[in-house]
């Protein structure tokens, strides 16, 4: 059965204590793995799509997105159109930890399109930013589902990727390959898994 716990103000389905548990093992920092975790709970319930990227090599970054895009780089004085309001951000979140950052920061920066990109460390690396990758039609042709999913895919490669889907769904990528995806939960009180709908029983959190 799946169960409802209060977690950062909000239900969330407990469903999501296995596949949390998944995430969680698949990084060193469980601070981290958590705040990231609410994060797409609070995206995917918002129908706001995202996609936060966990590198384990910093130096990684390189391989998956511009100089321009780092946010060890200087903005240009007369950005493009589209970036006027990333470049709002960026000189305020140099050098900056996600731990650190307010749960609202990171949940506006995390909706621009991009990816969000950080370290095991939580050090973020970029945000709003465009991954390049090859053609992996070869490597997964079953999980070719759109840019988003293809990018998570490419991504994953580096380290562990969440892609939150603005019909609400949040998956998890890992070595390239997809882990596990859930659904966040409707207005009506009902966890949508597929096309099917499960009752949840609702416990306040530390309840047997």
């Amino acid at each position: 059965m799946q169960v409802f716990r209060f977690l950062d103000g909000r239900w969330r389905i407990t469903d999501a204590v296995e596949k949390y548990r998944l995430w969680n093992e698949s990084l060193s920092n469980s601070k981290l793995a958590e705040k990231l975790f609410v994060t797409a709970l609070n995206l995917a319930e918002d129908r706001r799509a995202g996609l936060l990227v966990v590198l384990d090599d910093a130096r990684a970054v390189s391989r998956l997105i511009s100089n321009s895009d780092l946010l060890t780089t200087t903005p240009t004085p007369q950005p493009a159109p589209g970036r006027a309001s990333k470049d709002q951000f960026h000189y305020l979140l140099r050098n900056k930890r996600v731990l650190n950052l307010p749960t609202t920061i990171l949940e506006t920066i995390a909706r621009i399109d991009g990816a969000l990109i950080l370290d095991n460390d939580s050090n973020l690396l970029a945000f709003g930013a465009i991954l390049h990758y090859p053609d992996l039609a070869d490597l997964h042709p079953e999980n070719i589902e759109g840019g988003r999913a293809s990018a998570a895919i490419a991504a994953s490669r580096f380290g562990r990727a969440l892609k939150i889907s603005e019909d609400g769904l949040i998956s998890f990528y890992q070595n390239g390959n997809p882990v596990w995806d859930m659904y966040g939960v409707n207005s009506v009180g009902e966890c949508r898994l597929g096309s099917e709908r499960h009752a949840i029983k609702v416990t306040p959190l530390g309840s047997p």
